[in-house]
């Protein structure tokens, strides 16, 4: 057996691994944990199936194979998304076809009443189903306490959200350019060591309770504010609570 103890954080691209295993493996390591990231390659939360859980399991599963560890080398799943558009109402969405959507699908609107503008009908309600059944996941998996693996292991799990994005988050801006999302990554983490990255968390919190941060996304609706509940995670890490 493995003497060392992982935690598997789950995050949808490579700039989030990038950015999270930076500070995060600082925290981490203090409570004498590995950490190891799994990138999904996109966000598994869209993906429409029966149990959600089933989504963590697979992607446990990958980095079992992956890795050669075993179920019991784990001691805690983190997961953390993007919540996007999830939270919009449907007449939040406006089709609009004479803005530039270039490559996009669609574009956020933050100014006068927060809405969504997509190119055409099809595009809007291809979206707001894509995005209902993320928020469905969500829902179901921000009750998540824990996930019982295949092979009989009861691991801790926790989902946590950053804003509609990260870098909505670092940037306090949801129209950032797609072309400028790593160089702002990689600008923060040049310039930010992990208590203001800590304080950035604080700053953003909508509460120190988890269910609480939970509810107060779901009362906002459709909202720009850049918000996360990952100040909860770290105030864990800084005080050893990490379940083992």
């Amino acid at each position: 057996m493995n003497e060392k103890k992982y935690v598997l954080f789950i995050v949808e691209g490579n700039s989030d691994h990038t950015f999270y295993g930076e500070y995060f493996n600082d925290l981490i390591s203090k409570n004498n944990l590995d950490l190891d990231i799994k990138v999904t390659g996109g966000d598994i939360l869209t993906k429409k199936v029966d149990n959600p859980v089933n989504l963590i399991k697979k992607a446990f599963n990958e980095e079992l194979v992956k890795t050669k560890l075993e179920e019991t080398d784990f001691v805690q799943i983190i997961q953390i998304c993007d919540i996007d558009g999830s939270y919009f109402s449907e007449e939040q969405f406006k089709v609009d076809d004479r803005k530039e959507y270039y490559d996009k699908s669609y574009l956020y609107s933050p100014y006068g009443e927060p809405n969504i503008y997509v190119r055409d009908q099809a595009s809007k309600k291809y979206l707001i189903n894509k995005w209902k059944t993320k928020y469905q996941n969500q829902t179901i998996l921000s009750k998540q306490e824990s996930i019982k693996m295949d092979g009989g292991t009861n691991i801790p799990y926790r989902l946590f959200y950053v804003s509609l994005f990260l870098e909505h988050l670092l940037k306090n801006d949801p129209l950032i350019d797609p072309h400028d999302k790593r160089d702002c990554v990689e600008d923060y983490l040049e310039y930010n060591d992990i208590d203001s990255f800590i304080e950035l968390l604080k700053s953003k919190k909508n509460s120190d309770n988890f269910g609480a941060s939970w509810e107060i996304i779901e009362q906002k609706k459709g909202d720009y504010t850049p918000s996360s509940n990952l100040n909860i995670l770290v105030d864990k890490l800084q005080n050893d609570l990490v379940e083992q």
